[in-house]
């Protein structure tokens, strides 16, 4: 099937390096394409505040700075009132550009002087500033504006547009430089950056639209995809209506071990979650003490208790079962690591998350293994496997999510805004733009590990489990906050879940 650019993501170095090449083959000069960017600007920002508002746009010297000057003649014959605050042009498009703005009696201010009472007196700010391909620090200036920038946007309500990316951005990171525009509303070119869509840069690149400028067709016949986005049509594709002969036995069996005594509502959550995205039959394993408290939970599941004694014992109980989820309120006692270790040495496959992540972090050797296996980390879950910082693991998400995947042979999903997926054998990462903070909740985890467990144990091809999981999960998290983020359960995820599965 032939993804559309809107679901393929680039490095910026690809893009750098492509565009005028892609340009070129189509005709297209330079300055055309500053031209198209700058005409794609205008249009969002006449959608967002029509003429004539008061808009200040900030140009830097690179060619990022040029689409920003091309903006302000646009801008200004169309009716707003623009003020262009700018450093020294230093490309030749960006000082054509410039030239072009002062030859129609464009004001222009100098960028040093930029101050938080000039800014509150406008209406809307645009980030012209450095664009993409920021690998460093910002400079004293360039820190000082951003940080002057983000002052006035939060006491005087003022609306900023950043232009390709908010400066201060890694592109391909997601990572503040140290600190980034916080801009409501980005208009990225071509194709899509990693690191708008990931970590900390969805909240500084606000509402994304890529302009594709008439060349992404061109520029996509260059260069490969790096990651691409899980779109809806894609899930509906895996959830079928089922047949009128269906049952039980058809839909999967998902066994889920955890539940210890004080962490039961973690098995609770990710058992209700497994029947809620369809799984035919799910069984609890857990210990004695919790056995009652679970099994009065929920009736429709199936509990079981051991003391894990021995490896037969334990393997009798896993007989029957399609899948094992590991790690819902598991702990890491000696009979958590009993279990782990023996569930992982089967033939089934495994999901493992929470404490049975924290598990294998401890315990390399449990693997290699036969069976496919998926790992739901966190951050800070993410960083134990990886024998890191969580801070390195934020630092740059993708690599986290792809140095997981190869070193454990595992599916991986690294949670988080803008959730990644990778498996060592995939060509390309999978991106989850979808999902809320009202996720940011204990037990939202439980959920998607019970979800991606049915998943596993309804027959869905293993490289489609998670990205499949993960949108539902975000999405029906989205359905969910819809009275408010804050306060949100996990639990209130069921409700919209079962309308997803059932498209």
């Amino acid at each position: 099937m032939q993804l559309s650019m809107q679901q393929l993501v680039f490095r910026t170095k690809q893009v750098r390096e492509r565009e005028l090449e892609a340009a070129k083959n189509l005709g297209v000069s330079p300055s055309q394409l500053m031209q198209r960017a700058a005409q794609s600007c205008l249009a969002a920002l006449e959608r967002e505040h029509p003429a004539p508002a008061r808009v200040m746009i900030l140009c830097g010297p690179g060619n990022n700075g040029g689409d920003g000057w091309v903006l302000a003649r646009l801008a200004s014959r169309v009716g707003y009132k623009v003020t262009v605050v700018a450093g020294e042009a230093k490309t030749e498009l960006a000082q054509q550009a410039a030239q072009a703005w002062r030859d129609q009696q464009g004001q222009v201010e100098p960028l040093e002087e930029l101050d938080r009472t000039h800014l509150a007196e406008q209406d809307v700010i645009v980030d012209a500033l450095l664009g993409t391909g920021l690998t460093r620090d910002l400079d004293p200036l360039y820190a000082r504006v951003v940080e002057t920038l983000n002052d006035a946007k939060g006491f005087h309500k003022l609306w900023v547009m950043s232009i390709d990316c908010p400066t201060g951005l890694q592109s391909d990171t997601g990572m503040p430089c140290p600190i980034a525009v916080e801009a409501d509303y980005t208009v990225t070119f071509i194709a899509w950056k990693p690191g708008l869509l990931t970590g900390q840069g969805g909240h500084f690149a606000g509402r994304l639209e890529l302009a594709e400028l008439g060349i992404a067709a061109a520029f996509r016949q260059l260069e490969r995809p790096f990651a691409t986005l899980i779109e809806q049509e894609e899930v509906a594709r895996h959830l079928p209506p089922r047949q009128r002969s269906s049952h039980k036995g058809r839909h999967g069996h998902v066994l889920i071990i955890g539940g210890s005594l004080g962490m039961t509502g973690a098995a609770v959550l990710a058992g209700q979650a497994a029947l809620r995205s369809g799984a035919g039959k799910v069984s609890i394993l857990t210990q004695p003490e919790s056995q009652a408290i679970i099994a009065s939970a929920q009736p429709e599941f199936m509990v079981k208790q051991t003391q894990a004694e021995t490896r037969e014992q334990v393997m009798a109980l896993l007989n029957g079962c399609d899948v094992v989820v590991m790690g819902p309120g598991l702990g890491t006692s000696a009979w958590a690591e009993r279990l782990c270790k023996w569930v992982l040495a089967s033939d089934l496959p495994v999901v493992l998350d929470a404490d049975g992540l924290n598990l294998l972090s401890q315990h390399n050797a449990w693997l290699p293994r036969s069976a496919s296996l998926w790992l739901t980390p966190h951050p800070g879950e993410a960083a134990r496997l990886l024998e890191c910082e969580t801070r390195d693991v934020e630092q740059d998400r993708y690599a986290a999510v792809e140095e997981l995947s190869h070193r454990f042979q595992a599916f991986v999903v690294l949670k988080g805004a803008g959730s990644l997926m990778a498996h060592a054998d995939a060509q390309r990462l999978r991106i989850c733009q979808r999902g809320s903070p009202a996720l940011a909740v204990g037990g939202a985890g439980d959920v998607l590990s019970g979800i991606v467990g049915s998943l596993v144990g309804q027959g869905l091809p293993a490289e489609a489990v998670l990205p499949v999981a993960t949108w539902l999960h975000a999405v029906a998290g989205e359905h969910a906050a819809i009275a408010g983020e804050r306060g949100t359960l996990p639990s209130d995820l069921f409700g919209p879940l079962r309308k997803l599965v059932n498209p």
